[in-house]
């Protein structure tokens, strides 16, 4: 490191970027900036200039930049705000370069509510956006007309209508995704593929497709006899422009400053150092934007750069080759660097992939050793086919395309093969922040001690001993019942041990996608690989539109988990309902069973027992499955949304029983009529925990709800309010905690 001083600067100006991010820095962490007045945002006008849009079927998103909140006649800068609106709403001719004042409901960005949801802020923050909004009208202050932005628009609109021309319609998404970074055509079954192979990074604009476009444009203009410094600068030019035209990712903007570096030193007769190149891109970056330290592209860019240049040469050292060697044996040494490089990398990027996905590809060094020497030829093949099909020359568009077309269905055809073998996709769960540290702290100290010549016969098992520790749970980081915020519904997940879990309802009326953004997340995250069963306490869209999603995922192998059972009840008013969720079971491999009162689930330490319903003439709400839980001496009580006749008798079960609970999940998200005083007299819960969505149109919870649990509740949980909750069982009682709330609330338990 002392013959590379911008790697020690690097490594010091991150390091003190952190510690202002810890000290809570304005500008350094992810607060969210504090307006100057205690305004209402609710109608707040917020003009600036458009610096980028993105249109949709039915929304449009702009992006404002030097954002000003306009309050009476001032102006208060609030930097980057993304701005929706509908297309009936939306100005057709407005171009990014114009002044508009843009009206609607002003937001921050949320935080994650449950663990493993995608972190908004994090990643908008990094890019300069501090704020949403909701716009109900715009309106222009100044068409600015800006050449270079109307020009790279239209080019890359252009292109577009080029790749939709020459490639297979069910392909144009993967094209528009690898060429123009943009993804939101791009086919989820084949996102999922590229997941399992472990080849993910071929769908975004990364480092490796600008190398290969930089490079094969020297190549070029080389063979055409043109000077090295007038090559490289046009080579470098059009890496600049291609890079704004996709988006200017952080790993886009670091290969373009490597790359310069590059062509400088080469242009200038001095001497090209890999790693002080990477180290001089990731200080300008921090630079430009500090939060990127945060950043999954930028933390995957960067180390696969480590992985590379300082990780491969200690871990497997180039020999010299003397003399010439016949084809076959520059093919294995190709191979065998090619693996070696693998694994260096793999061992960098392990703890983040499992901080950020949760999940590793087994076969994914492999699989890239086949796929990355033919992306170059994709890329380069899609390009020229798309731009001749931009160009008006369809037929030579789609000839030329066929290349890629066909390197894609290979590609595709790996992965279905992949998708097949079971566990093809490692799913790891997310470790703490201080176990990656200390990951990279052992990974470094085997590095100088392999390097140093020391220890040098326990490198691998101390190795091998510190990825065994990222992976596995320790006693702290155990959960008994997490309660996740799903918005309006209900999904509770009952962790029976480290890897496997019960789930009670599951779904979601006012978030889209619950199951594969909310539940799913959460269930990777944690490390869970087996669902031992789903209790649905009713057919409601808020408590099984989550639940479908999963058992639509497990039948078509996206995911690597298993559902074992679907406990469902018997109700005559939503018989086809149920029949079409058992359906959906059976194509997921589930068991599938009816329980009704008297019905006891064991597993391990958990008891599940079916308090209701006793009758399947009842109404939905009225027959949702009542369960008494048991862990150790920890006593829960779900209730779904009972209510009615199924509420008066699932009381009289409650009243034989006369036994008291630790912790009561309240009945349909806090309703007026549910868990009246009558019930709350008996169970005498501990606390009480209450699901439902965050400004929602019914109310939710009532007033009245909750005048009569807190006076029979010591603590009472929102997780509109507070995010997930976790309860957590201890011997002498037991805690709560939120994810948001960030108090931890201790109950003990009185000794009989």
């Amino acid at each position: 490191m002392s013959k590379r001083p911008l790697c020690v600067a690097a490594l010091l100006w991150a390091a003190i970027l952190w510690l202002l991010g810890q000290m809570q820095v304005p500008g350094f962490t992810f607060q969210t900036p504090k307006l100057p007045l205690k305004n209402s945002l609710e109608k707040a006008t917020v003009s600036g200039e458009i610096y980028k849009k993105e249109e949709f079927t039915l929304y449009t998103n702009l992006y404002i930049k030097n954002a000003n909140l306009n309050i009476t006649s001032k102006q208060y800068p609030i930097d980057n705000v993304k701005v929706y609106i509908k297309k009936e709403k939306y100005v057709d001719f407005l171009n990014c370069g114009d002044k508009v004042a843009v009206r609607g409901l002003l937001e921050e960005i949320p935080l994650p509510v449950n663990l493993g949801q995608f972190n908004e802020r994090v990643y908008n923050y990094a890019r300069g956006i501090k704020w949403y909004q909701d716009g109900e009208s715009i309106k222009v202050l100044e068409k600015n007309f800006n050449p270079f932005l109307k020009c790279q628009d239209k080019i890359k609109e252009m292109w577009k209508n080029g790749i939709s021309k020459v490639a297979p319609e069910d392909k144009n998404g993967f094209f528009e995704s690898v060429l123009l970074g943009e993804k939101r055509n791009l086919d989820s079954s084949q996102k999922i593929l590229f997941q399992i192979m472990g080849c993910s990074h071929i769908l975004a604009i990364s480092g490796l497709h600008l190398s290969i476009l930089g490079g094969g444009i020297l190549k070029v203009l080389q063979r055409f006899s043109i000077p090295f410094g007038a090559a490289g600068s046009i080579s470098m030019i059009t890496m600049i422009l291609y890079g704004n035209l996709t988006g200017n990712g952080a790993a886009v903007m670091r290969a373009v400053i490597m790359f310069s570096v590059w062509i400088g030193a080469l242009m200038w007769k001095r001497t090209y150092d890999f790693l002080s190149s990477a180290a001089l891109a990731c200080i300008l970056l921090l630079i430009k934007s500090p939060l990127y330290l945060y950043d999954s592209s930028f933390l995957l860019s960067f180390g696969a750069i480590l992985g590379l240049g300082f990780v491969q040469p200690v871990l497997f050292p180039k020999k010299v080759r003397k003399g010439k060697m016949i084809f076959w044996k520059k093919m294995r040494n190709v191979l065998s660097d090619g693996i070696k490089g693998g694994i260096a990398v793999w061992a960098v990027l392990l703890p983040i992939m499992m901080y950020f996905f949760y999940e590793i590809s087994v076969f994914g060094i492999i699989v890239n050793l086949l796929v990355l020497p033919t992306t170059g030829i994709l890329l380069i093949f899609s390009c020229v086919g798309s731009l001749l099909g931009m160009c008006g020359m369809i037929s030579f568009g789609k000839l030329a395309i066929v290349p890629a077309v066909l390197i894609l269905e290979i590609y595709l055809g790996i992965g279905r093969i992949i998708q097949k073998i079971p566990f093809a996709l490692w799913i790891t769960g997310k470790p703490a922040l201080w176990k990656c540290v200390s990951y990279y702290v052992v990974l470094f100290l085997l590095l100088w001690m392999k390097k140093s010549k020391r220890w040098k016969k326990s490198f691998y098992g101390i190795l091998a001993l510190s990825i065994f520790l990222l992976c596995g749970k320790l006693p702290w980081e155990k959960r008994d019942i997490t309660f996740l915020d799903v918005g309006q519904g209900e999904c509770a997940c009952i962790h029976t041990d480290d890897r496997s879990c019960f789930l009670i309802d599951g779904g979601s009326s006012s978030v889209s996608g619950v199951g594969k953004y909310r539940i799913l997340p959460f269930l990777k995250a944690f490390g869970i690989v087996e669902i031992k069963g789903i209790f649905v306490s009713h057919t409601d869209l808020d408590h099984i539109s989550g639940i479908q999603e999963l058992l639509e995922s497990v039948e078509k192998r996206e995911i690597q988990m298993k559902i074992g059972t679907l406990f469902l009840s018997e109700c005559e008013e939503t018989k086809e309902k149920l029949e079409a969720l058992e359906e959906s079971g059976k194509r997921a491999g589930c068991k599938i069973v009816y329980i009704k009162k008297g019905t006891k689930i064991r597993e391990g330490k958990v008891l599940l027992e079916c308090l209701a319903p006793d009758r399947k003439d009842l109404e939905c709400n009225e027959g949702s499955q009542a369960l008494r839980m048991t862990k150790g001496s920890l006593r829960v009580l779900f209730t779904g949304d009972i209510e009615g006749e199924g509420e008066s008798a699932f009381f009289q079960e409650l009243k034989e029983r006369n036994e008291g609970y630790d912790v009561l999940k309240v009945a349909h998200h806090g309703s007026k009529n549910s868990t009246k005083e009558e019930l709350l007299e008996i169970i005498n819960p501990k606390a009480s925990v209450i699901s439902c969505g965050k400004d929602n149109s019914y109310g939710h919870p009532h007033k009245e709800l909750l005048e009569r649990l807190k006076i029979y509740t010591e603590k009472i949980f929102f997780t509109m309010k507070e995010g997930e909750i976790i309860l957590i069982e201890r011997k002498d009682g037991f805690y709560i905690r939120s994810r948001l709330g960030g108090k931890r609330y201790l109950f003990m338990r009185n000794e009989p």
